[in-house]
């Protein structure tokens, strides 16, 4: 007999590559949920070095077996390093279940593609737990995006905030993606177009830094109106719903003849204006912001500056942003757990509504 609740623990690495968030919720995959505890730990920088490689490579060549292979060694070994301690300073001796999702390298829906590189079996054979891996292969062998697959997550903050929709909930991490869930509660969602990922690789470029802290630089430059509009009116943003984003599907050439501050302030132009222009669409009351990007204060403002309702950070809701992911992975390997689905067509774009997740 399948249990009411679980204890799980959701591993999950974004596209921003920079390491491991951690969470343990109690969930019943359905309406209840607790969230107990997260933290974050850092890849190495050779992890991280070797990561960005193998990214880029991915532009290039798809050819690139030993490389892969060495990276998802790498994530593996940082997997259970982390997972291990994460296990000891909770001291937790009982869990459910862990979930992985594992660290993207590359994701192509019309290739009906997604790599996310983890051993499960290596990790099933340090914690003999049950392992829920392999998120999005489903969804996409049934024409869906294989992305996002919070959205059902975040529907039931939604219900624990007690908020009245229509309401947005966006993630801006590497890549930005938006929940909609209208005033009937359906739910729509689907990637708005670059996170912080482009503006990470033009900091680390230009200065060798991993982020624009605050949005410092940013808030002292000027966006350039004729690369934001010659960005804006690419193919991706005129798609109304259904769409996934690889991270190299946007580059860093039009931004290279600026100077710096200006750059960068374009470059986050990008992602808040693509964010609002969604947003606005369903005419919500809402925009609730999670993910690194929620710190850029350059980018919040922009957003405020054009949005139709109120925005709040998933912190001012007493939310941790950093963590609300890895939470949702937790939550849906609890749900495939029970063969409760996770995608809809509504999101995704997947036939039918589908569990998803591989068990081990």
């Amino acid at each position: 007999m399948i249990k009411s609740k679980f204890l799980a623990v959701g591993v999950m690495s974004g596209t921003s590559m920079d390491g491991i968030d951690i969470s343990l919720i109690l969930s019943d995959g359905k309406k209840s949920n607790k969230h107990i505890k997260s933290k974050f730990y850092s890849y190495k920088k050779s992890t991280k070095t070797t990561l960005s490689k193998l990214v880029d490579s991915f532009t290039v060549s798809k050819h690139t077996l030993a490389l892969l292979r060495g990276a998802e060694e790498l994530v593996t070994f940082e997997y259970i390093a982390a997972l291990k301690k994460f296990l000891k300073d909770e001291n937790l001796s009982k869990i459910d279940l862990i979930a992985l999702h594992g660290q993207t390298i590359f994701h192509d829906p019309i290739k009906k593609s997604s790599i996310q590189l983890c051993d499960e079996v290596k990790i099933k054979g340090v914690f003999n737990l049950p392992i829920v891996s392999d998120f999005r292969q489903k969804d996409l062998s049934l024409d869906g995006q294989g992305a996002p697959l919070t959205p059902i997550f975040h529907k039931l903050l939604m219900l624990e905030l007690k908020i009245t929709p229509p309401l947005c909930f966006v993630n801006i991490g590497g890549i930005s993606n938006i929940t909609v869930i209208n005033d009937k509660e359906h739910i729509f969602a689907y990637d708005t177009g670059p996170g912080m990922c482009l503006l990470d690789q033009y900091m680390y470029l230009k200065k060798k830094i991993n982020f624009d802290k605050g949005g410092m630089h940013s808030q002292k430059g000027k966006v350039n109106l004729k690369i934001l509009n010659k960005l804006m009116s690419d193919k991706f943003f005129h798609k109304k719903k259904n769409k996934s984003l690889d991270r190299n599907y946007f580059r860093l050439n039009p931004f290279m003849k600026l100077n710096f501050n200006d750059a960068c302030a374009t470059i986050s132009a990008v992602t808040a204006i693509s964010i609002i222009k969604e947003a606005n669409r369903f005419n919500a009351r809402y925009l609730i912001v999670s993910g690194g990007g929620s710190k850029n204060k350059y980018v919040i403002n922009l957003m405020k500056e054009t949005f139709k309702g109120k925005i709040l950070t998933a912190d001012n809701l007493n939310l941790n942003s950093d963590f609300i992911e890895s939470q949702a992975f937790a939550y849906i390997g609890i749900r495939r757990m029970k063969n409760l689905p996770i995608s809809f067509p509504s999101t995704t774009g997947v036939k039918y509504s589908v569990t998803g997740g591989k068990i081990n």
